[in-house]
């Protein structure tokens, strides 16, 4: 059997574990998990792939200017003698 709580209080999530942890000699295994793993599914990726590649932080970066950038250091490093 198996029962998934979410808890939203770090407090109460320390104490919880430190409850069930008492009954891991008696059979009781504690998985912890940071998000649903069926949110991921093959299915859900298909349905909502444009919203996932919009939350990426990508979308704020200039690729120009990291270039500029890492040319200006290269050519610093290069000719700095």
């Amino acid at each position: 059997m198996k029962i998934i709580i979410n808890v939203l209080n770090e407090e109460i999530l320390d104490n919880l574990l430190w409850l069930l942890k008492h009954f891991e000699k008696d059979g009781v295994e504690i998985i912890k998990s940071e998000e649903d793993k069926e949110e991921w599914s093959d299915e859900y990726i298909e349905k909502n792939w444009k919203e996932i590649g919009m939350k990426t932080n990508s979308v704020d970066f200039d690729d120009d200017e990291k270039l500029y950038e890492a040319v200006g250091e290269f050519y610093n490093e290069k000719y700095s003698d």
